[in-house]
């Protein structure tokens, strides 16, 4: 809201300018738009207590369950168990109808309706001693929760199918018998082109879950640093030979190109986000399937993981000014005080010994501290101006 109040600002300037807009209207038009704000903010709050709620409502039942598990009858712990769920989908649909602009509550219920069908899954396993594969009870999982999406469009369902297909695509990968059956994991394919991949499947449910996209945006552009800093310094997490895991990594990934703005950040716009994932893997497409310290491509790798690590915080932080998010330009910031650091130590540990060197290091990290949040307040600033 803080972006759209900047603009209605040059809008009454220009207006008052123009002989449009009276001091009475202003003001008037000024305050409706602070309580507007206000109502905004108490939504987020209640929104975060609602979600909190729910998840330790979940967790307790859980953990009542397996405190009680040998004195529970079977029928007992399924009646139950069914009443719950019955109670929370029941519940989730009176409180969407009762308060429809209120819907903390009802995201909350169907959150924990969502999770406590996986508990009926596994409370069902543990009565009848049922063995099967890993993944098998994940699909299960999503394949019961997915009518619920249309029954109940709700945010928190959406969700709760995006985690049930990053978990399910993760256990695929690192299931033996799997066709997916992941070789090597070690570099980023993987690890970002499953979230993107489930978060893209998860935006055509009726109700998609607008957080998912800021979730694989902040797991996106935090293994890209990981991994792109751990290469650089150490030459580790280098693979990129991945069997038949590609089939999943790939589809992740070129779906991320081809649609982030429906799986990446809402604060990216769609050439932020291609630049952030062909930035992040060019690394990788030099070097091929590992390092080799012989081959002069690796080495140029190397290198170039290096600026691509400097790179990507820049986007970050280009595209939180632009959109007004100072979240996203703190984390862009801590990202090339992250690279900085990593390169220092990287470049100097041999020299790094004694205390003359300990007070050099301790003096440049407190200078590059205050150079870094000079510049972060002067962006934050030049925003606001703008």
């Amino acid at each position: 809201m803080g972006r759209d109040l900047e603009l209605l600002a040059r809008h009454f300037d220009h207006w008052r300018q123009a002989g449009l807009l009276s001091a009475e209207l202003e003001s008037a038009l000024r305050q409706s738009s602070r309580q507007l704000v206000q109502r905004s903010t108490g939504t987020a709050v209640r929104s975060a207590l609602a979600g909190l709620g729910g998840g330790l409502l979940l967790a307790g039942l859980i953990l009542i369950i397996a405190e009680n598990w040998e004195a529970l009858h079977r029928g007992l712990k399924l009646g139950a168990w069914a009443f719950l769920q019955l109670a929370f989908l029941v519940g989730t649909h009176h409180l969407g109808r009762a308060w429809p602009r209120r819907p903390a509550l009802a995201e909350a219920l169907a959150f924990v309706a969502g999770g406590w069908m996986l508990a009926g899954i596994a409370l069902v396993s543990q009565i009848y001693q049922l063995d099967s594969r890993p993944p098998n009870g994940i699909w299960l999982w999503l394949l019961l929760v997915l009518p619920a999406t249309w029954l109940l469009p709700r945010r928190a369902l959406s969700a709760v199918v995006f985690i049930a297909l990053v978990a399910a695509f993760t256990l695929e990968v690192g299931q033996a018998d799997s066709f997916f059956r992941a070789d090597r994991a070690d570099g980023p394919w993987v690890w970002i082109g499953i979230p993107l991949l489930a978060a893209w499947l998860a935006s055509w449910l009726p109700a998609p879950a607008r957080s998912t996209r800021d979730w694989t945006g902040v797991w996106a552009f935090a293994v890209a640093n990981v991994f792109l800093l751990v290469f650089g310094a150490s030459h580790d997490l280098d693979r990129s030979d991945l069997g038949h895991a590609w089939w999943l990594a790939g589809t992740g990934v070129l779906l991320g190109l081809a649609s982030p703005t429906r799986v990446l950040s809402r604060s990216w716009d769609g050439l932020t986000s291609r630049l952030l994932l062909s930035t992040t893997f060019l690394p990788w497409i030099l070097v091929g399937s590992g390092y080799d310290a012989g081959v002069i491509l690796d080495q140029l790798a190397v290198g170039l993981s290096w600026i691509a690590q400097l790179t990507i915080a820049v986007l970050v932080i280009r595209a939180g000014a632009r959109r007004a998010s100072s979240w996203w330009v703190n984390l862009g910031y801590l990202a090339l005080l992250a690279g900085i650091l990593t390169r220092y130590f990287d470049f100097f540990r041999d020299y790094l010994e004694g205390g003359t060197a300990l007070a050099l290091t301790g003096g440049l990290v407190l200078f590059l501290l205050y150079a870094l949040e000079k510049a972060r307040r002067r962006t934050l600033l030049r925003e606001e101006r703008s």
